[in-house]
């Protein structure tokens, strides 16, 4: 039985321009790379955007990769980057509606700025195992800044080492140990007032 080529191999290829080989890699890493996406943003359309935009850049880039370096710490990298500025554009326009909604109807703007949270906690979904988890920790996760809500994403739910997330988000070590801890100290504050119940708390 023939072995599987390596990701080098079907770089080599895709470089030479061979799609069946670059469509080998996205049936390898898109799963991954979504799934960091959406841990970041919380969003499944834009997480999808993130993987595609992602593969279009390895697609181009292909040429200037440096096979010595692994490529899932390239992709994450690139992913890492792409969710959060998805996140900030995000951001910007919901501050952008809320502002618009204001000018015109007080009600309005709280119908806007309240909706992310009102559509975790009202989907069926979001009432069973873990997609209430994920929808708590999208709610939760929104109180982050971006480059925080990426290292702790990085560091405790992808599991990378405190080294490979400050190569993914390209700063020093003790930058990414400041932005975990100070994330978890947002996260566990602010699920102590939303949530007390899964702290035991009463």
């Amino acid at each position: 039985m023939p072995s599987e080529p390596t990701d080098q191999a079907l770089i080599a290829r895709s470089r030479a321009g061979d799609a069946d080989a670059f469509h080998q890699l996205f049936d390898r890493k898109h799963r991954r790379i979504y799934l960091i996406a959406y841990q970041v943003l919380g969003d499944h359309a834009q997480s999808e955007d993130v993987v595609q935009e992602v593969f279009l850049r390895l697609w181009e880039r292909c040429a200037d990769y440096d096979e010595r370096f692994p490529l899932d710490a390239w992709l994450r990298r690139i992913a890492t980057n792409r969710a959060i500025d998805h996140w900030r554009a995000r951001r910007t326009e919901t501050k952008r509606r809320v502002s618009a909604a204001a000018d015109t109807d007080p009600d309005a703007m709280l119908e806007v700025a309240a909706a992310p949270a009102m559509a975790a906690a009202g989907s069926p979904e979001a009432r069973l195992g873990w997609r209430q988890l994920q929808a708590i920790w999208d709610e939760l996760a929104g109180e982050l800044p971006p480059q925080q809500r990426a290292a702790f994403v990085l560091r405790h739910i992808e599991g990378l080492a405190t080294a490979e997330v400050a190569e993914a988000l390209q700063c020093s070590v003790s930058t990414v140990r400041s932005h975990v801890a100070e994330a978890r100290r947002t996260l566990q504050r602010t699920l102590r007032a939303r949530y007390p119940e899964l702290l035991g708390d009463r």
